[in-house]
Parts: C-alpha cells; sequence; structure tokens
C-alpha cells in the first residue's frame, strides 16, 4: 500500500507541473517533520520566511490566516498527507503537506523516472500486462490499479476505490459539504382541499303563466356545499438553479373529486337525449325536499407544473402556472330527503366528458397556506347533452 500511495503522490506531482493551465497557480510542498520548504533553497531561513518569498514571486501576500491554517496543519496528529488551497485574486494557491520529505520531494522527474515504480500505459488504452499494478497518465488524469484498489487522479481531486468503498478528496473547498440553497419543494404527497363551481350558463325559460314560482336553474349550486378534494403524488425535475432560485419542472399523479351540490329539489338523471332534472312529488303540488342533493365526478389528473421556486425564507415561496389533463374514473349522484332520510343515489356517467384538460396556477407563501386554482378548458358535457359549461376550483393545500 504504501508503494501504491508513492505512485500516487509522485504522478499527481508530474501532471500538476506540466499543466499549462495551471500556470497562474502557485503549488507548494512543505517537510510536515523537518517544517521546512521542499526544495527550498537556503536553509537558514524559516518556514514562514520561505513561504513569504514563494508568495512575493507570484505578486501576492501570505495572509496571517493562510500561515496559521497551515501551521494548524503541520501541527495536526496525523499519520497522512494533507493539502491546502485557497484562491488569492486571480492566483490558485495549493499547500501540500508531507508526513515524509520522499513523498514531496520530486525533482524535475519525466515519465522514464515513474516507469521504474510500474509500468506506465498509454491513454488510449488499458493493455493487460499480466503484473497486478497497472498505471495509465492521459488528458483525462492519472490512473492507478492495484489488485481490488482503483484510484483516479484529476484535477479536481482524488477518487479512490477498494473494494465497495469510494473515498473522495477533493482539491480546495469540498464540494460535498457546500451548503446547498433552502428552497421550497414541490415534492411528496399533497392534499388540495377547496371549492368548485361550474362556469358557464343554461337557456332562460320563462314562467308559464302569470303569478308562478320563478324558474330555477338546474346547474344552481350551493356555494358552501360543492367541495373539492385532490389527492396528489408530486416529483419535479431541476432546469437551473441558483443560490436563492430555481426553476423547476413539476409532475405527478392525483385523484379528483368535484362535489357539485345543487341548491334545490332537482335530482340530475341521464335521460335519453342528455341529462335532465327530475322532481319527486310526496303529493300533487307538493315536492320532496332534499336534505343533500348532489352530483359527483373523480378523475385520474396527470398536472405538468413549471414553477420557480425560492428561498423558504422569501414572503413568495413558489410560484406555478401549468396545466393538467385528466381521465373521468367515476360519476354518481346522491341525494337525501329531508323528512324520511330516504337515499336515492344512481352510478351513471351523465354523459359527463370522459377526458378532460385545463390549466392550474399555484402559489406558496410565507406564513400562509399554499393557494391553487383550476380551470376545465374542456367543456363539462359531451356535445350536446348538456350545457356548455366548464369546471373550475380553488382553494388551499393543506399537505
Amino acid at each position: 500500500m504504501k508503494k501504491f500511495i508513492a505512485i500516487i503522490c509522485l504522478v499527481v506531482s508530474v501532471f500538476s507541473l506540466s499543466a499549462k493551465e495551471r500556470q497562474d497557480s502557485l503549488i507548494l510542498k512543505i517537510d510536515k517533520r523537518n517544517q521546512t520548504l521542499i526544495g527550498g533553497k537556503d536553509s537558514k531561513r524559516t518556514l514562514k520566511e520561505e513561504l513569504e518569498i514563494a508568495f512575493e514571486k507570484k505578486g501576492i501576500v501570505l495572509t496571517d490566516s493562510l500561515w496559521q491554517n497551515i501551521r494548524q496543519a503541520i501541527k495536526t496528529d496525523s499519520d497522512g498527507d494533507s493539502s491546502i488551497s485557497v484562491r488569492i485574486g486571480n492566483s490558485s494557491v495549493k499547500i501540500g503537506i508531507f508526513k515524509s520529505p520522499l513523498r514531496g520531494a520530486v525533482k524535475e522527474s519525466s515519465q522514464s523516472d515513474l516507469v521504474k515504480e510500474s509500468e506506465v500505459r498509454s491513454p488510449e488504452s488499458w493493455k493487460n500486462s499480466g503484473r497486478k499494478e497497472e498505471v495509465r497518465v492521459g488528458l483525462d488524469g492519472i490512473h492507478v490499479k492495484e489488485g481490488n484498489e482503483e484510484t483516479h487522479v484529476t484535477w479536481d481531486g482524488v477518487y479512490h476505490r477498494e473494494g465497495n468503498e469510494v473515498t473522495k478528496v477533493i482539491w480546495g473547498k469540498d464540494s460535498t459539504k457546500l451548503k446547498r440553497p433552502n428552497l421550497y419543494s414541490r415534492k411528496g404527497l399533497n392534499f388540495y382541499f377547496g371549492l368548485n363551481a361550474l362556469a358557464g350558463g343554461e337557456t332562460e325559460i320563462a314562467v308559464p303563466y302569470p303569478g308562478a314560482p320563478p324558474y330555477v336553474p338546474n346547474f344552481t349550486l350551493n356555494p358552501t356545499g360543492s367541495r373539492y378534494a385532490s389527492i396528489e403524488i408530486a416529483r419535479f425535475i431541476t432546469l437551473s438553479e441558483g443560490k436563492k432560485s430555481a426553476f423547476r419542472l413539476g409532475y405527478g399523479l392525483e385523484i379528483d373529486w368535484y362535489n357539485f351540490m345543487f341548491d334545490h329539489n332537482k335530482i340530475a338523471t341521464k335521460g335519453p337525449n342528455g341529462v335532465q332534472f327530475t322532481t319527486f312529488y310526496a303529493a300533487p303540488g307538493k315536492e320532496i325536499a332534499m336534505s343533500k342533493n348532489k352530483m359527483s365526478v373523480s378523475y385520474l389528473t396527470l398536472p405538468i407544473m413549471p414553477h420557480f421556486a425560492f428561498d423558504k425564507k422569501s414572503a413568495v415561496q413558489m410560484i406555478a402556472i401549468g396545466g393538467y389533463v385528466s381521465y373521468r374514473l367515476d360519476t354518481w349522484t346522491k341525494a337525501i330527503e329531508e323528512e324520511s332520510g330516504n337515499l336515492r343515489k344512481e352510478t351513471s356517467n351523465l354523459y359527463v366528458n370522459p377526458f378532460r384538460y385545463g390549466l392550474r396556477a399555484e402559489f406558496a407563501l410565507r406564513h400562509f397556506p399554499d393557494l391553487f386554482f383550476s380551470y376545465d378548458l374542456s367543456p363539462f358535457f359531451e356535445t350536446g347533452k348538456g350545457p356548455e359549461m366548464r369546471g373550475l376550483a380553488f382553494g388551499i393545500r393543506l399537505l
């Protein structure tokens, strides 16, 4: 394993020194044991003085905070090597701290020096030489393989695999520790609750004789009794993301229930030519009053919701405007007589369109329930089987 690590350190040093795109970088190596700069020309200078001279050659200054970090890394009781990466102005500074000076003391090496440790492969492909150790140096980095261990060294870090275990060492700031923005998430199980209605009108019918009771349209609804409910499993795909916002594509699957509560005693039935309403009488001229009289429709819905998600501390956390397509699952009517309590229930499609589509908007506000509004673009009934009406719903998200 020691030989394996030594090979990695050697090839990393050669690869780092030979890269043209790193010409604006300062790469230094420190002997942890002796606390000296490896390759330093004057052994009488202190480590801090050697570092200051190296920094000045690059036109940058060794700050006190960076020096304290270097001292702390040197004093750390660790068996392995470590590194510090910072950016000062336009220059990238990388400092390797080696426990053994042999790991850092690399002369201006060529590939011929490395062949003595293990066979160097061409960048194009791996070739089986019958040996357990293999090394490949290419434009995409350095690959070293020894038995069931494999290491890939790139410009952003080192990736080491031993069996199913993977270890990552990232140059500079560790991307695995970066704090991701705390954005609103339209994901998981959602429950919507609100009111629904039918937009559109019916043909007016004149009263049959003077003094007759005023005509009540068949689709006169009780506004607070007509309720909407929905259960949704939501997911999203992030299309772009910044520090404080993201643009995402939401999708999912939901089941909707529309309950239209009628504000009269007429019951919706399926007639031969379309939906019709029937009034039942207990005696001539005496209607049977209904304590509950509704028509319900359930749908299986696929929502497609492009939306902007913002930080959860923002006043507005999400704005979504999208659409949906649905397939009708069931339709039924339910009426309960006020005096007797008799239940009248009928399951029929009532000529309700089997498919529907429409628009939906959602808004997530801080310290306030999420709001939604949906409007069907497709007609509620099949053509010629009912009045030209469209369903709509609005309310809040409870989960």
